[in-house]
Order: structure tokens, then sequence, then C-alpha cells
């Protein structure tokens, strides 16, 4: 592995790196060992395809289809999951895969400058996210020059002189430029190049960082996924600058975003718009164009075209709004160290791409999931054709659905002076050192299917250090800690982290209960009778399309668990609160269970 060089000395918290933790057996890991198999059986030569044509080397098949064959737009995205991907798992077919695919495209390079100078900043910024993977986390040399030639041709390609507000603008490649920082300040963390500090700093987005330091939200409709993913970039200016404003900024957007842009899933950008002009768009977004209340029937949309809702536009664009939600609260939890930074992250695990279907061997992804209360269903069938013919499979959610599924065991424990911090609670386990002792701190649990969270220290020898819990948002209620059965008299309070500080032995058990309680979440303000079920961090969906009569506020009064095959857990409505027939029930299950295929109703009305 190669370390940064660069300026980086702000962290109070430090991930893992890809490494020392393992995912146990469960839904996580499946969703992962599913996509490793299909990526591994797509052909070196389809993904070489494109670059082979620009270099006129000899080619063989016919290259991936889709958006893939109209450009290669996820390769860099590939070639990092696979290495993140080996780091996890220990795969030694992932490592040798990325290697053969990034020896491959340097051939190409060799041969032709039209191999560097053929990319948009959409394409340079995935090349260079991918290039850096294999030289930070593989000690792939090569990758070096290869991002250093994407870098020089970029500079003297690219418009610097781009409408620099945001609007989505597709002609000139120069789509979503504000992401491009990210990547390139990483570049000179790794390398210490001035030539990487100096062309990160070119793209600086001013009007997003100026309106959200003022408090000023009327940004005006923005692209979603790629405004948020733009807040990473901020976070790498900050590592690499020290500017408070840049820390100032993303924590201001992510409160923001959170509060008053997002669906109880945690997903945003409803048709993949964010900061819409038009007042409870987000409630508006998932009602029909029949429905009496909704207030516009028309939006504007991120590329400053008048819309209107389309099914196959849906709620959320969701591998990529989960993968830049990752970035965004991994970046926040090292930089401030704070719990609360972690429960976006918590509602997209297992609310987001944790719901969602494996990705088909021919490239087709369920892009959007719906979240309409006139019902969704999970498909990785998408209903939409290019302008120029070609299918939506192996499109953008290809790239990132990976990085989804190797992050996952990335976001669950963080690392510092002041000890082990455990942030999200797949069961897994990580290993970490004190001072010149090993610990193996073990997640035995099957939570969010069972409540209770059970841990069980491992070490050879007693050590003495702090482990901290993050406390989830909603554990509002009866919370309870206990260590070898017995009750420890602590703070549990929402949005901290629970601290356990004494001598660990071989064998200690720790046993945490957060209360799950039923609530419902409202879509926004303007629209307060519009409303999902939430049962602790988990999202459930109605079996059918209702009018509900019941008290919001107090949702266990009138709905109670059942048992049901196929879900962990269940609840059903009593009789007397569907309307208009009293004898009537409706059904919830978790939404992340649910199957591809079978209808759902996420959101519900209640009667005024």
């Amino acid at each position: 592995m190669n370390t940064r060089k660069g300026e980086r000395n702000v962290s109070k918290l430090q991930n893992f790196d890809y490494q020392n933790v393992a995912l146990k057996e469960g839904h996580w890991k499946k969703q992962r060992d599913e996509l490793i198999e299909t990526y591994l059986k797509i052909e070196d030569d389809d993904m070489l395809h494109p670059f082979r044509k620009l270099a006129n080397l000899p080619n063989k098949g016919h290259g991936l289809v889709g958006w893939y064959g109209s450009g290669a737009s996820t390769f860099g995205q590939k070639l990092g999951a696979f290495a993140k991907l080996y780091l996890v798992t220990g795969d030694i077919r992932l490592k040798e895969k990325a290697i053969r695919l990034a020896d491959g495209w340097g051939e190409c390079l060799a041969a032709s400058d039209s191999v560097a100078d053929c990319n948009g900043t959409y394409n340079y910024d995935k090349l260079m996210g991918g290039f850096l993977d294999l030289y930070e986390y593989l000690g792939y040399e090569p990758a070096k020059e290869y991002v250093r030639a994407l870098t020089k041709s970029a500079d003297a390609r690219l418009d610097k002189e781009v409408c620099r507000d945001g609007l989505q603008i597709m002609s000139g490649d120069m789509i979503e430029w504000y992401t491009l920082p990210e990547q390139i300040y990483r570049a000179y963390q790794l390398t210490g190049e001035q030539l990487y500090l100096d062309f990160a700093k070119v793209w600086d987005y001013d009007y997003f960082w100026e309106k959200l330091l003022a408090g000023d939200f009327k940004i005006g409709p923005r692209h979603a996924y790629s405004h948020v993913n733009s807040l990473s970039s901020a976070a790498m200016a900050y590592e690499t600058t020290k500017n408070e404003e840049y820390l100032h900024a993303i924590e201001i957007a992510y409160k923001e975003i959170l509060d008053h842009h997002t669906f109880a899933t945690g997903g945003y950008g409803p048709a993949e718009c964010l900061f819409a002009d038009e007042e409870g768009y987000l409630g508006d977004s998932i009602k029909a164009s029949w429905d009496a209340d909704k207030r516009h029937i028309h939006y504007r949309d991120f590329g400053n075209s008048i819309r209107q809702r389309d099914d196959r536009w849906g709620s959320c664009e969701v591998s990529c709004c989960s993968w830049a939600v990752f970035k965004l609260t991994r970046y926040l939890m090292e930089l401030t160290g704070e719990a609360g930074y972690g429960s976006w992250a918590e509602k997209l695990l297992y609310n987001g791409c944790g719901g969602q279907p494996p990705i088909t061997q021919d490239g087709k992804v369920m892009y959007y999931a719906d979240y309409f209360i006139n019902g969704g269903l999970k498909s990785t069938e998408d209903g939409r054709l290019q302008d120029n013919g070609a299918s939506f499979e192996w499109q953008c959610c290809t790239g990132t659905f990976p990085q989804d599924v190797a992050e996952y065991a990335n976001l669950l424990y963080y690392h510092s002076e002041e000890g082990l911090f455990v942030s999200q609670y797949l069961p897994s386990d990580v290993t970490f050192s004190i001072g010149d002792k090993q610990v193996r701190l073990e997640n035995t649990s099957f939570y969010p299917k069972e409540k209770e969270l059970r841990f069980v220290v491992h070490a050879e020898t007693p050590v003495t250090t702090a482990l901290h819990f993050r406390v989830p948002s909603w554990a509002t209620g009866s919370n309870t800690v206990c260590i070898n059965k017995e009750k420890v008299n602590t703070s549990i309070l929402p949005d901290t982290w629970l601290t356990l500080e004494r001598e660990w032995k071989e064998g200690d058990e720790i046993i945490i209960s957060f209360e799950f309680v039923l609530r419902f979440e409202s879509v926004d303000s303007y629209a307060p009778e519009v409303a999902a079920l939430v049962y602790g961090p988990i999202v459930l969906a109605c079996n059918k399309m209702t009018l509900f009569d019941g008290d919001r506020e107090n949702p266990e009064e009138w709905i109670e668990p059942i048992q049901k095959d196929g879900y962990s857990f269940a609840f059903r409505t009593k009789p007397g609160h569907v309307k208009p027939y009293e004898h009537l029930t409706r059904e919830f299950y978790p939404y992340y269970e649910i199957p591809q295929m079978q209808w759902y109703y996420m959101y519900s009305r209640f009667a005024k």
C-alpha cells in the first residue's frame, strides 16, 4: 500500500482502510458475495474493448452494451471496487483481475494518447478514483503514471470557463465538473506533486459553498447524487488546505439535506433533483398527477427544464446516492469524531442499497427505488432507451453498487488513541491494536433482524481500553447495556457515543439494547398526512395502498406485531383503521426484505 504524503493531519478518527474487518454471514454479506461472482465473470476483453478500439489495438469480443458501450464510463469505478473488495475479502481473484485490467488499459495508453485525451469530466473523475485505489491499496505503481497522463490531458482540454452555478451541462463533456477535486486532491496527498494541488483548486465550487455558509438554501434545482458527491470534494479540500470553511460547508449541507430533503430511507433526489424551487417537492414527487392535493403538477429539474412526474424517474437513484452518503458520512465521522454523523449512513445501509436486488450478469440494475403513494416494486428492468438506441445496462449504478458493498465493512468501525469506535452494527468482527496487544471485537448478533446487540471481546492477555458505541438518533426509549450480564449504569443518549472503558479479558460479553419503537415519519412538513412507518432503523412498507384512520403519534396502539414467513418481523393493523371499511387490516414488512416484482406501498395517506 502507498501512504498519503500531502497535508492530512486533521482527522479525529480513522477508518480501517478496508482491512481487519470481516462481515459475517447475513443479508449484506450475501449482497457482496453475489456481486463479486457476477463481476468476476465479466470478460476482461469486453471491459477493455472501448480502449483497444481507441488505440487501434487487436480487439476481441463486442464489448459491454448500454452506457459502458457508449464510453466505458464506469471502468474506473469497477477497477477501484475490485481493489477494495480484494482487501475486505482476501479473494485473490479480485486483485488479479484489477491488475490485468489496469495493465491492459496501460497498453492502450502506450499505443495512443487518445486513450487519455477522450475523457470528459465524468470519465476522468472515475478513472482517477479507480487508478488511485489501485495505487493506494494494491501498491500498483504504474497507476502513478496513468493519473499523471490523465490529469495533464484534462488540464489541457477541459473548459475552465464553464458556468460555475452547478446546473447540469450535457454539452462539452463537462458534466458534474464540481466532483473533480476529491480525487485530484487525493492524487496530491498520495504523490505530493504540485500539478494536482493546482488543478484541484481550479474546480472549487464557490457558488455552492458560499450559499451553504450563508445559510441560503435557495440553491435552485440541482442534480442530487453529484451534489452530495461534491461535498466529498470539500472534505478533501479541508483535509489538504485546513481551511475551516470547507468543513463548515459540509456540516451545514449534511444537516440541511438530511432534515429537509430526504425520505425515511435516507434516500433523496426524486427524479434525481435536489433543492427544487417548488415548496413541498418531496411530498409532491410521490403523489400521482391526479391527486387533488398535489401542490405542483410541474417542476423545474436540474437541467433547467420543466417536467412532470414520470414513474420511470423514481424517488432515489439508490446505488449512487448511497455511495455519495457513505463517503460524506465517513469524512465527517473522521474529521469531527461526532457520533451523529453515522445516522444518514445507517438509514441507507439498511433501507437504501441494503434493499437492492442483485445486478444481473448482463448488467441490469435497479436504477431507482420507488416510494410512490400509488406503489412501487423492485425490478432490474429499467424501461428507458437512450437517444442512440442503447439500453440502460451497465450504467452508472453498476459502478457505484460495487463501491457500496465494498464499503459495508469499512463503515462499521473507526479507531483513534481513545480506543475503538463502533458506528454501524452489521454482523462482523474487527481486529485492532492497543499498544503491542492485539484485540478482536466480535459482533455475534444478527442485528437488525435481532434487536439486541451482542459483542464478545477476544484478547490473549487483559487489555485496558475504551470501546465506544454509536447510539442511533432514533434510540430515544429505554436503552440498556450489560457487561458479563451485569447492568451498567451509564448515560445512553441518541447521537452520542456510549463509552465503556475498563480492563477487557478474553470472553467478556457486552449486550446493548436500543429500544425499537414504531413511529410514522411524514414525507415533509407540507404533507404531514403522508407518512412511512419505521421500526428502529428499519423502514416498513405496507402491502396495499391505504387511507389510514389512526393516531400517527401512537402507532403501537393500533398496529401490532405478527409472524410472517420470509420476513424478520411484520406488523398488522387492528380492524377499524382502514377507510372506508371497518373490517379491513393492513400488513407492514421491512422494505429491504421485500423481493423483486412484489408491489409495496412505503408511504401511505392518513385521513385529515
